[in-house]
């Protein structure tokens, strides 16, 4: 299972003019056609959703927020569905801080927490500084992903 990081997504959707918007669209048909499965953590889509709140019409967000697998081809995590026995609130929050202490926000937090719970075999994002030295997961760019796993 690898990880997309919420910028992934709102590359796709809301920059077409940047300069990796067609590197990241030719990496979600990638990974896609090739069957890889994609993750994303609920709360991670809760960040998304919130971004992505600004420049959606109401149906769009809906559909992003209840539907987002038919949106992209990715599996949203449900976080009382775990791998681990739940972990209290008191625990979460304790662990939330261990990564935050590691000079993160909350959001990369959770998601790299997720990353690990689950045993990701890699992470994917445009932002690979937030997450390097963090972790034992492979991070990668998508365009790095795609190289390495396809030899393109």
């Amino acid at each position: 299972m690898v990880f997309l990081d919420s910028n992934i997504f709102l590359l796709d959707r809301f920059f077409p003019r940047d300069n990796n918007h067609e590197s990241n669209k030719q990496f979600l048909k990638t990974i896609n056609k090739a069957g890889i499965r994609a993750a994303l953590p609920f709360y991670t889509l809760l960040e998304i959703c919130g971004i992505a709140s600004f420049n959606l019409s109401v149906e769009e967000q809906e559909k992003w927020l209840y539907s987002f697998p038919e949106v992209y081809a990715v599996d949203i995590l449900d976080p009382y569905e775990r791998p681990e026995r739940a972990a209290g609130i008191v625990d979460y929050f304790g662990e939330l801080t261990a990564y935050i202490t590691k000079k993160m926000t909350v959001g990369d937090a959770i998601f790299l927490r997720e990353a690990e719970m689950y045993k990701a075999a890699a992470i994917v994002t445009w932002n690979k500084k937030h997450f390097l030295g963090k972790t034992a997961i492979p991070i990668f760019t998508p365009q790095e992903y795609v190289h390495k796993q396809f030899r393109l």
